[in-house]
């Protein structure tokens, strides 16, 4: 029998003119609805895709056989709904919005969208990237779809990046895609992982390579997630039992 979750969690009205220039600012995330045989979507880059961990390696392995510890499969495993991993390496907020149909054919009732680090490493604007962002998040939301946004960088990151590595160079940058996505959060009611890399970035024995996690380090990644998320999962009736 279909059932149909509605809950009032994450209910917001939009106040005063915060966000006047952009008209979807009025109006705010609402309940979300889910129902059996729908799914979640994750939306990302190759951090949600899971490069660097078991057999997501270059070149790859077809007969490979290691586990995916990349985050969408390992929280599926949490989950009521199963986790579609639409993660591409390479892929920036643009080619992002370009998959929204993609998206889209998998009736998710959750978007989790991990986009904007490809953003940074090849000099696009945050502006750009933000209109990009809210073009996706305007897209689900039409659909009747959550959407929640994963966070690839944070202050803590500048902090422990070492010496000579290309961040180095987009310390502001980098902060300035932080605040970004934390500001889309605020303006649209979205639930949000502050710091997907919080203790995996930068510890040699976690990395794969210079920005990717290992498999240790996904399972890690993981958990953030799940913490970032846990009240909005558990007020939708989201975890299995």
């Amino acid at each position: 029998m279909k059932r149909v979750v509605l809950l009032i969690a994450f209910l917001c009205v939009a106040c005063g003119d915060k966000g006047a220039d952009n008209p979807l600012a009025v109006e705010r995330q609402g309940a979300m609805q889910w129902r059996e045989g729908q799914t979640i979507v994750a939306l990302g880059t190759s951090l949600t895709f899971g490069f660097g961990a078991g057999c997501k390696v270059f070149p790859f392995d077809r007969d490979c056989a290691l586990s995916d510890s990349s985050y969408p499969a390992t929280l599926a495993s949490r989950l009521k709904l199963p986790v579609v991993n639409l993660g591409v390496p390479g892929a920036t907020t643009r080619d992002g919005f370009l998959r929204m149909t993609e998206a889209l054919t998998h009736d998710p009732a959750l978007a989790l969208v991990e986009l904007g680090a490809n953003d940074l490493f090849q000099g696009v604007l945050v502006a750009d990237a933000r209109a990009n962002l809210v073009m996706i998040i305007d897209r689900f939301r039409r659909a009747g779809v959550a959407v929640a946004l994963l966070s690839f960088s944070h202050p803590d990151m500048i902090d422990h990046t070492p010496p000579g590595h290309r961040l180095q160079d987009q310390k502001a940058e980098a902060l300035a895609y932080h605040h970004m996505l934390l500001a889309l959060a605020d303006e649209f009611g979205l639930p949000i992982v502050e710091y997907i890399f919080e203790d995996i970035w930068w510890k040699e024995e976690l990395m794969f390579d210079s920005v990717h996690p290992n498999g240790r380090g996904y399972l890690l990644m993981e958990g953030n997630v799940v913490r970032g998320l846990h009240g909005f999962l558990v007020a939708n009736d989201l975890y299995s039992e």
